[in-house]
């Protein structure tokens, strides 16, 4: 019998205190939070006030604001990226338009070449042309009229004559300009 009393005194213990207690205790932490206020921290607050389990809440609250302080550093590092991101995309961007117009000279250039190549083509057709001409005419007229010209148009013209009409061009030029003429030919 004594059992059973010691038995009924726990179960009395556990179904009139223990129960009913937890029940309003989680009750008013229900009620509690449904007004907004934040039961999370009262508790480590009052925890962190009681001998032995406070030196664990401290240890979270300590742990919290480490985790904070590295989410800080963290948050600074990814700005500090983002910033030099930044830099680097108006790099880019920098070197793309510098990029761009070199193609652009490069593009302006090449078409100039092109431009001169032709001329130069256009000239030395020209040239051959002349030449043409004054083989067709008889070598006394030829020199008459290449001693006229300035020394270095005559040596141009003269210098795409075939090398025999070009001999009898010079016989009957004057002397001097005819030396002069040859000169320059044995010079290119």
């Amino acid at each position: 019998m004594s059992n059973e009393k010691e038995y009924s005194k726990i179960q009395w213990f556990f179904f009139v205190i223990f129960i009913p207690t937890l029940f309003a205790i989680i009750l008013f932490a229900v009620i509690l939070i449904f007004l907004g206020v934040d039961i999370k921290d009262k508790a480590k607050e009052i925890g962190g006030n009681l001998p032995i389990i406070g030196e664990y809440i401290i240890d979270d609250v300590e742990e919290d604001e480490e985790n904070q302080i590295n989410i800080d550093e963290l948050q600074e590092t990814i700005t500090s990226q983002q910033n030099r991101i930044e830099q680097l995309e108006q790099q880019l961007t920098q070197k793309d338009e510098e990029l761009l117009q070199l193609q652009n000279e490069a593009t302006f250039l090449e078409e100039q070449v092109v431009s001169q190549e032709e001329a130069v083509a256009e000239v030395r057709h020209d040239l051959k042309e002349i030449a043409k001409t004054y083989e067709a005419m008889s070598t006394k007229n030829a020199a008459n009229i290449l001693s006229e010209l300035p020394t270095s148009e005559a040596l141009l013209h003269i210098s795409q004559i075939s090398t025999q009409s070009r001999a009898g061009i010079l016989a009957k030029m004057d002397p001097e300009k005819a030396a002069e003429i040859m000169s320059r030919l044995a010079n290119q």
